[in-house]
């Protein structure tokens, strides 16, 4: 445990030379930042939202709507790409390869990366939205904070849903990246599934592209998705599918290089 703990210590560092970091600063507050510059555009408004017994829910429901169908998967897609290629960047697989820990050691440390940057995500996207909420207050005299007890379990619940989501497709987009050396090969694929799933998210077998999952979450009660799909199951059988394969494909490779 001490030795994936060390590891993953090295690859955090290892980090700071990427734009990783920043991208998960700027993806996760980018829409809160947006709707808030909106609901102050609409300042008239704010007296009668902020009073409003489901200020908050409203606030999610507009910020994860936004989330979820773009931003989300397109932030993970960059994101685990760029962890990939600081080995590849700076040419140091074989050196990395090298050192006195195990191949398993690697490969789940450098993974580990990647989920500490999606929770972290998810945190600042949380904090964002709350921001969204409380900051009009204190900037006009007229506005209330919001009247809406903080409905921390509603939150939570909905976030575990959109991570779980999430989960297949960091887990994909880890896999191209990790073993594809040409950075712009997994990025594109990832777009284009991004896209498909646009395409394909209302399609009786749209289940069967990861991708959609995020989308579906705002769509399942509105009779355009099938309500019998268990998208919790087959998020959680891709992630698992994903990530055994890229770990037995990481281990068998010959060329370390």
């Amino acid at each position: 445990m001490m030795v994936i703990l060390h590891s993953f210590q090295s690859e955090w560092i290892k980090k700071k030379r990427s734009s990783a970091s920043w991208l998960t600063l700027f993806g996760a507050l980018f829409i809160p930042a947006i709707v808030l510059i909106k609901r102050m555009l609409e300042a008239e408004k704010l007296i009668g939202s902020n009073s409003s017994g489901k200020i908050w829910n409203l606030l999610y429901s507009q910020c994860w709507n936004y989330m979820s169908i773009f931003v989300l998967p397109v932030g993970i897609i960059l994101t685990a790409s760029l962890i990939a290629q600081i080995e590849y960047r700076n040419n140091c697989w074989k050196q990395v390869h090298t050192t006195p820990q195990s191949f398993t050691v690697l490969f789940f440390a450098k993974f580990c990366i990647t989920i500490t940057l999606l929770i972290q995500f998810f945190l600042l996207f949380n904090l964002g939205i709350v921001l969204t909420g409380i900051l009009p207050a204190p900037l006009y005299a007229d506005v209330p904070f919001p009247k809406q007890d903080f409905p921390y379990q509603g939150f939570l619940t909905g976030n575990a849903k959109f991570f779980l989501y999430s989960l297949p497709i960091l887990s994909l987009q880890y896999l191209l990246s990790i073993h594809i050396r040409n950075f712009m090969i997994p990025i594109g694929v990832g777009f284009a599934m991004v896209i498909a799933s646009l395409i394909a998210v209302t399609w009786k077998y749209g289940f069967l592209l990861p991708y959609t999952y995020c989308s579906m979450q705002f769509l399942i009660h509105d009779n355009r998705i099938d309500p019998n799909v268990n998208i919790y199951g087959w998020s959680g059988g891709y992630f698992v599918l994903f990530t055994v394969l890229n770990y037995i494909l990481y281990i068998k490779q010959k060329n370390r290089g």
